[in-house]
Formats: structure tokens, sequence, C-alpha cells
């Protein structure tokens, strides 16, 4: 059975007064910042362009002070500004959209596992956005605002693994001061192994990255 509909009625062009539609300029000022869990209780934090995401903003006087006066960043729970990992394939430096500059988070440290959730992610992220909005002294206009925690969850679990985001150096580095005293301490656990190494060929080689990397961060601090 068929129907037929009357076609609607178009205007016209000539009762249209507006025809050309302005751009909106953007008013959002603010750089992005987005905040991540990863197991064994790391946390990392990405400062972008409001302009673009792929594109690290500045915060260059920010990581000055961080530099010259490690109260700041004891006082805000930032262990380390690191580059970004590209891939759990391969342990490179994850590449801004510019081209040529690399990537780099801030990373920090969950008191506990149970805590390594939305809430605590969101309260160190926010005691950050703050100190870098009131407290700092900016080359350049410079402001921050928490835009989403990207954290994969998975039954209600943190599930991306170290190497979904740090690289080998980084790795062992960080498991070697804050977690464990020796390499042969883990390397025949499985469940500790999984959690740093998500990629299965990372898994097997394990134990050598852990080894060749285990106390890059305790050099830094003699």
């Amino acid at each position: 059975m068929s129907s037929n509909k009357a076609s609607p009625v178009r205007k016209s062009l000539n009762d249209v007064k507006v025809k050309y539609s302005p751009v909106k300029k953007q008013n959002n000022k603010y750089n992005n910042v987005f905040v991540k869990g990863y197991k064994i209780r790391l946390m990392s934090l990405e400062f972008k362009k409001f302009s673009d995401p792929n594109e690290d903003a500045y915060y260059k006087d920010f990581l000055d002070l961080l530099d010259t006066d490690p109260k700041v960043g004891n006082d805000l729970g930032i262990i380390k500004v690191a580059f970004v990992r590209d891939s759990s394939k391969c342990s490179i430096a994850k590449i801004q959209s510019s081209g040529y500059n690399k990537a780099r988070h801030f990373l920090g440290i969950a008191p506990q596992e149970s805590e390594n959730d939305n809430e605590y992610h969101k309260k160190w992220a926010d005691k950050i956005i703050n100190f870098m909005n009131n407290e700092i002294k900016w080359k350049y206009s410079n402001n921050f605002k928490f835009r989403g925690d990207l954290t994969k969850m998975i039954n209600g679990k943190v599930a991306k693994c170290l190497d979904e985001v740090l690289l080998d150096e980084d790795i062992g580095g960080f498991v070697g001061i804050f977690f464990f005293d020796s390499v042969d301490d883990i390397k025949d656990n499985s469940d500790v192994m999984k959690d740093i190494f998500g990629n299965v060929e990372n898994v097997e080689v394990g134990d050598s990255i852990l080894m060749a990397n285990w106390k890059n961060w305790s050099n830094e601090e003699d």
C-alpha cells in the first residue's frame, strides 16, 4: 500500500536575511588537564593546549620551579616529569603534533592501590592545577582547567600496565625506587610482572628490562 505525501516546502532564499554565518570565536582559553591511573598505583597528569589536544601546553615556568625547589614537587605529590611512551610495543617517546617535541607527563603515586581511583585522581590533579593557576608567575598568560579522568577501568580496577605509558628506562626506575628491593624479588611472580608489562613480548624479557633500568631513578637521587 503506497501513500503519497506532499513534499515539504522549502524556504525562499530571497526571504533569508542573513546569508553569512560568522565563525564563533572560541572563548575557552584554558589549557586542558587530563589524569590517568595505571597499575601499581602510578598516576599520570598531562597538560594540553586548548587548541590542540596532541600538543603540550606551555609549563616551562612550573618545570623550572620543580627543578630548583624539590619541596614544591614533594608537596604536590609529583615524583617525576618524564616522556610519554607511544606504544607498549616499543620503548619510544610519543611525538607531539608539532612533529619534533616529545610529549611529557607529570607522575605521581596513589597512597594505596584502593585509592588509585577517580576520586583520588581528581583530588591530586586539582591540587596541582590550583598551584599552577595561583602560585606561578608565568612568562606568558596561562590558565589550566581539569577536563577529565581517562583511566581505563575493568571491573572497578585500573586496567592499564606500566609499559603502556612509561619508557623502559622509567619502568625500572619507578618500580626499583618505590616498590621492590631487587628484580629477583619479582621476576618469577607472574602477577606482578603482568601488572608491569601488558605486552606479551615485554613480559618475556621483563626481567632484563627491569635489571637494565632498576637503578635509573635512584642514581638521580645520589
